[in-house]
């Protein structure tokens, strides 16, 4: 434990942000950003403690400072508590009390691992590159530009459907059947939309005054998935986060105008189909259910992140003759309605997918198996014949194909490792003293 007289400081490459805006708790919350680009919430106690903790005062004098500041009286003791089980810990101060003066990095055991959040992340744009992207991409933010850029994007998509688009859908499609190289134009253009999507919320983090981060690909569920890190949003007042989560659809929205503009002009099938496809994906990154665009939406306007974690706390607090849980004591009242009542349209359309997973998974194998086993005759065949682009469709549709199953077993691999390592944890010992006795 700290000894009282011991000076201590807050670990290399921590920032002290300051109050979380727009919160929905009933009690003011923190921000700080550890080294790693970790950013955590402390209550207001524990932010002032780290606030004090200047590598110049020893505890005694630190204990003093933070009991005029927060108005009660707080013992050296208590503050050497605080500081070896709630901020060295979390990162904020270093493992070593006299390693803050250095460069030697903090002991973080509080690493963010949420529920449904994306895995094996590799980081592909570093943040230099990713910052001068957002800075190049910076005006499209500016009032004006967003209001005639949804102005066209509206008129755009009325003018396709004013001059017949609609009925049009279902002979583009069939285009792409008999002239395979459309389709590898439509999925290059998904691709591009995606990468874009990211570009729009990196340029709203650096437009709101906040860093992004790199930017890469993980697994999402079962399918592979573009990120950009724009944890730094977190300092940011409410607009400047509801700006961040909506920046990817706003860019989505320009790069659905332009193929729209080009589609106008040449009439080519592919572009139709493209367009339809934008849309719908546009339209369900608006679903709460799931991490993605909608779910941070709703989480900043409440003022509550991760609301998975949330869950638990909620579901506890519904069983009858159950106090209500403290966690969820801490939110405002109509924040904990709002919450429950997302509790009540997650939890059944989470089980709902689950099960049916599990039902259709047993009769879906043999299908694909036999589907790539058709395609991979298809691409020998289209190969042999001279013809690249049904022979490049087949390898993606393959590949498409192969991606949910690889993903599952990378998913299942890492939810059995857990159990499987505790185990081995708890038999490990007993393993041993039995090998010393014999």
């Amino acid at each position: 434990m700290v000894d009282s007289g011991c000076v201590v400081g807050v670990a290399p490459g921590v920032e002290l942000i300051g109050e979380y805006q727009g919160s929905g708790f009933q009690e003011s919350r923190y921000i700080v950003r550890r080294s790693d680009g970790q950013v955590i919430q402390l209550p207001r106690l524990l932010y002032l403690l780290a606030s004090s903790l200047d590598g110049q005062r020893d505890l005694v004098q630190v204990a003093v400072g933070l009991s005029a500041e927060f108005d009660k009286v707080v013992s050296a003791e208590q503050v050497a508590y605080l500081i070896d089980n709630r901020l060295r810990p979390a990162g904020i101060v270093a493992a070593d009390p006299a390693a803050w003066q250095d460069d030697a990095a903090p002991n973080m055991k509080m690493k963010s691992d949420p529920l449904l959040g994306l895995k094996f992340r590799v980081g592909v744009v570093p943040e230099r590159v990713v910052w001068r992207i957002a800075g190049l991409l910076a005006p499209m933010f500016w009032p004006p530009v967003i209001l005639v850029a949804l102005a066209g994007f509206a008129a755009l998509d009325l003018m396709i459907i004013a001059q017949g688009g609609l009925g049009q859908i279902v002979p583009s499609a069939l285009t792409l059947v008999y002239q395979p190289a459309l389709t590898l134009l439509v999925l290059t253009s998904i691709l591009v939309s995606a990468g874009f999507h990211e570009c729009g919320h990196v340029t709203a983090c650096r437009y709101g005054g906040a860093r992004p981060g790199k930017m890469g690909f993980g697994l999402y569920l079962v399918w592979p998935a573009l990120y950009s890190t724009v944890t730094d949003s977190y300092r940011l007042s409410r607009v400047g986060r509801l700006r961040t989560d909506l920046g990817g659809v706003y860019f989505n929205a320009v790069f659905i105008a332009g193929m729209s503009l080009t589609y106008l002009e040449t009439r080519s099938p592919w572009l139709l189909v493209g367009i339809v496809a934008l849309h719908i994906e546009t339209a369900t990154q608006f679903m709460p259910t799931v991490r993605l665009d909608g779910y941070y939406i709703l989480s900043d306007l409440i003022g509550v992140p991760d609301l998975f974690s949330w869950m638990g706390p909620v579901l506890a607090s519904m069983i009858p003759r159950r106090p209500i849980h403290p966690r969820v004591l801490e939110l405002k009242p109509w924040v904990r309605r709002t919450i429950t009542l997302w509790v009540l349209i997650v939890v059944p359309s989470l089980l709902y997918w689950v099960v049916g997973f599990l039902i259709v998974i047993p009769r879906l194998l043999p299908v694909v198996w036999h589907r790539l086993v058709w395609l991979s005759q298809a691409v020998g065949t289209a190969a042999t014949a001279g013809q690249p682009a049904e022979a490049t469709v087949g390898v993606v549709n393959i590949v498409l194909l192969l991606l949910p199953l690889g993903g599952s077993l990378l998913l299942l691999g890492r939810y059995i490792r857990w159990p499987v390592t505790a185990a081995m944890a708890r038999l490990g010992p007993t393993r041993l003293r039995a090998e010393r006795s014999s």
